[in-house]
């Protein structure tokens, strides 16, 4: 698969181009001031089937979160289960 760098100045200069490239099978990853913002490929025709996952992480940290579900004073997780069976 050929990939091409583009920045944004010339995407929007020369649209119809970028995308006649895009058809033929080109990815263009869009850059603005030198940095990585988004990435158009090709569309799978509609024999082909998508390679790799349906879900990209872009490799950015994730932020920490704190779990939603707490468990009550005295409760033990084998409580919460039985709870929720019923």
């Amino acid at each position: 698969m050929r990939e091409r760098r583009v920045g944004i100045q010339e995407l929007e200069a020369n649209l119809n181009g970028c995308l006649d490239e895009v058809q033929n099978g080109t990815t263009l990853l869009l850059t603005n001031e030198g940095r990585r913002v988004a990435r158009l490929i090709p569309e799978p025709s509609a024999g082909e089937e998508k390679e790799g996952p349906a879900i990209a992480w872009s490799g950015r940290p994730l932020k920490k979160r704190t779990p939603k579900a707490r468990l009550r004073r005295g409760a033990s997780m084998t409580d919460i289960i039985r709870e929720n069976r019923r």
